[in-house]
């Protein structure tokens, strides 16, 4: 700051210099008596005070006033004058200058007034001169800031610019650690000096302090003087949370006003904002891969869970024991993921763990049957796993300690999953990665324990046919002779061949002869559901008049529904209905039809058996007026010895056999039976059979 005194005569610029060196011996003060002189002295920058006679200012003044005011823009103007201050006072604010006006007798007095006076004057245009300076510097770093996409060249934009509002030649940017307790990096920037590095240590320490406590520091580095040197530091604060500090090291007389503070923090600012979000997108992109992975993962698995799912479903459906345990091995060891599964089932007396067989994930097959083990607990790994409570058993290289068990072959990871029904152990899986020596994860521990307990439902269900079949064949064998030659005897007595009979003995044998022509279908039933199982039904298609197939149906039916007071209505087209099917066997389909729509109805009710075509498909359908089928139990009156509702069957006789009997023979020429029914309305049962077709 200098302070130009224009006096208004030589006297007073000699009495004023003595009294400024009086007052303040530090000031650096001159004297002029010439234009000349008094431009080349405010050019320099050393002098705070000069002083001048005003008569050095020839009129007009006015031009003299702008030209000074050129030169040195930040020289404040006080007028010393008893007179004509006011005409002095307008000169100088015309020429752009501040003034101020003194009584020359009281002037000294007034001198520190004057001094301030001038300080905000000067730096209010100071602030005024560097706003647009300002606004041209965060305009360039707006600019970097929205086209670099890396945080460095960002943060090197930022560096620069505090530099340059402080007028500084060194820049520390400084970024915390997650955890907040230290410097994570601390980036140097500027021009490369030998000092540098000495600063640093109390760069670092001054940063941290301002961080700490929140507020801008500064510090001096090495002894005052024209080269003194300043520390400025400022936290980076977004949010209440700490993110690092910003510091400049540069000359302490280097002005540091609001404007600058203003400046500096909003560099503060935008820098812990560009930080803070580069860890937001660091984290977000280690979140997306991680997701990613896990969304990648989680698809194979529910792709595998989905594969696995579709073969125990199939599973379910197989009849074969060695078709249910071959898909077993394939889906635990290809699909799953397992190097190697071995499957055990139990002999019959419980005794023995016997082998069937091994796949490994290439589809190759072994025979195991050589392999068996005593099914005791504490014999062995695997009659433990097999007979422990524990769903399943995961053994590692150091429990492979049994001489003679399967779990004793290497030291790799292996699963034991035992198969169970209702408590009863019906086999073991045992599962290993023998060759890649992988961990086994828990989401395949899981698909292997929901395949093995759809297996031991399927092989257990497979075992209870067996032994259905086994007992069906004992009974139908041992009871259809003795049955055949008592119906054969009341036969021959009904017709009186041996003797006439009294009505109460005609009746008795009637009675008897219909029990045994019940028996004998019961036993029919059986015998063909037992060869529906077995694969044992032969079919033997051509092409027939479904219209004689129903009136077969319904004559062979009519005296049974006269007993049971059903009227029988028979409703054909006119026209043939030709089906390529096997004549025999859709007549046993829509006798068990007709004759469940006469059992399952009311004393005076009816029954119509009508047909008619349906894109390309005759359709076969038997209405009754019987109570009907509730809705939740028209799919399970398709399956094995089920005769629906108790309230329906409870009178009726049967084993539960006819519909499923027919929905599978059905199914075997090519056809479906559906069924519409409501619980008071009655029931229609509808055989589609295609109308074109070719012979087996």
């Amino acid at each position: 700051m200098r302070i130009l005194i224009a006096c208004v005569n030589e006297e007073q610029v000699g009495e004023i210099l003595a009294e400024i060196h009086r007052v303040a011996p530090d000031w650096q003060a001159s004297e002029c008596y010439s234009v000349a002189a008094l431009e080349k002295l405010l050019a320099q920058d050393h002098y705070d005070v000069v002083a001048c006679d005003l008569k050095l200012l020839p009129s007009p003044a006015l031009q003299e006033l702008q030209h000074i005011t050129a030169l040195a823009p930040d020289t404040y103007f006080v007028v010393l004058a008893s007179r004509d201050s006011q005409l002095l006072g307008a000169r100088a604010l015309s020429a752009g200058a501040d003034y101020y006006v003194i009584t020359y007798d009281r002037w000294i007095n007034e001198l520190l007034l004057v001094v301030k006076r001038a300080e905000e004057i000067i730096n209010s245009r100071q602030q005024t001169r560097h706003i647009p300076e300002l606004g041209e510097r965060l305009l360039d770093l707006a600019t970097i800031v929205a086209t670099e996409k890396d945080l460095t060249p960002k943060l090197a934009a930022i560096a620069q610019a505090a530099m340059s509002i402080m007028e500084t030649n060194r820049c520390w940017i400084g970024v915390l650690n997650q955890e907040g307790n230290e410097f994570e990096d601390f980036h140097s920037y500027g021009s490369t000096q030998g000092e540098a590095a000495d600063w640093e240590a109390q760069v670092r320490d001054s940063a941290w302090r301002s961080l700490h406590h929140k507020e801008l520091l500064i510090d001096q580095i090495g002894e005052a003087g024209p080269s003194a040197r300043r520390v400025i530091a400022l936290p980076m604060v977004l949010e209440n949370r700490p993110i690092g500090a910003m510091a400049m090291v540069g000359s302490a007389a280097t002005p540091l006003d609001e404007l600058h503070r203003n400046a500096l923090q909003f560099l503060c600012a935008l820098t812990a904002v560009l930080i803070n979000n580069e860890r937001l997108d660091r984290l977000l992109q280690r979140r997306a891969q991680q997701v990613g992975a896990a969304a990648t993962q989680a698809w194979e698995e529910e792709e595998r869970a989905r594969t696995v799912l579709s073969a125990a479903v199939a599973i379910t459906d197989s009849q074969q024991s060695s078709e249910v345990l071959e898909k077993i091995a394939t889906n635990a060891a290809v699909e799953i993921g397992f190097d190697r599964v071995s499957i055990y089932l139990t002999d019959d007396e419980q005794s023995l763990l016997r082998g069937t067989l091994r796949i490994t994930s290439d589809g190759g097959v072994a025979d195991i049957s050589d392999r068996s083990y005593l099914l005791k607990s504490g014999d062995n790994l695997l009659a433990d796993a097999a007979c422990g409570e524990a769903p399943y058993v995961l053994l590692g290289p150091e429990d492979h300690d049994e001489v003679d068990s399967e779990a004793a072959e290497g030291d790799y990871p292996q699963l034991l999953v035992p198969l169970r029904t209702h408590g009863d152990v019906v086999g073991l899986l045992v599962a290993d990665n023998h060759q890649t020596h992988t961990p086994i994860p828990p989401q395949r521990i899981r698909l292997l324990r929901s395949l093995a307990a759809m297996a031991a439902v399927a092989l257990e269900r497979i075992r209870m046919d067996k032994l259905r079949e086994l007992f069906v064949s004992s009974i139908s064998h041992e009871l259809r002779a003795p049955l055949a030659s008592l119906q054969a005897t009341s036969e021959l007595v009904l017709d009186e061949e041996v003797g006439p009979l009294n009505e109460d003995q005609h009746q008795y044998l009637a009675r008897m002869d219909s029990a045994c022509r019940h028996m004998r279908r019961i036993l029919d039933d059986l015998t063909d559901w037992s060869h529906l199982q077995a694969g044992k039904i032969s079919i033997r298609k051509r092409k027939v008049d479904l219209r004689q197939a129903m009136e077969h149906a319904t004559q062979t039916l009519r005296s049974r529904a006269d007993q049971a007071g059903v009227e029988m209505l028979l409703t054909l087209p006119p026209d043939s209905l030709e089906v390529f099917t096997d004549p025999r066997r859709i007549e046993q389909v829509l006798i068990n039809l007709v004759d469940n729509a006469v059992k399952f109805n009311y004393h005076g009710g009816q029954v119509e058996v009508s047909a008619l075509i349906v894109e390309r498909e005759a359709v076969a359908q038997i209405s009754d007026t019987g109570p009907g089928i509730p809705t939740e139990l028209q799919e399970r009156i398709f399956e094995a010895f089920d005769r629906g509702s108790e309230e329906i069957s409870r009178p009726i006789e049967g084993v539960g056999l006819g519909l499923a009997i027919a929905s599978q023979i059905t199914a075997l020429l090519g056809g479906r039976i559906e069924v519409s029914s409501e619980p008071g309305q009655g029931s229609t049962f509808s055989v589609h059979l295609p109308v074109e077709g070719s012979s087996d």
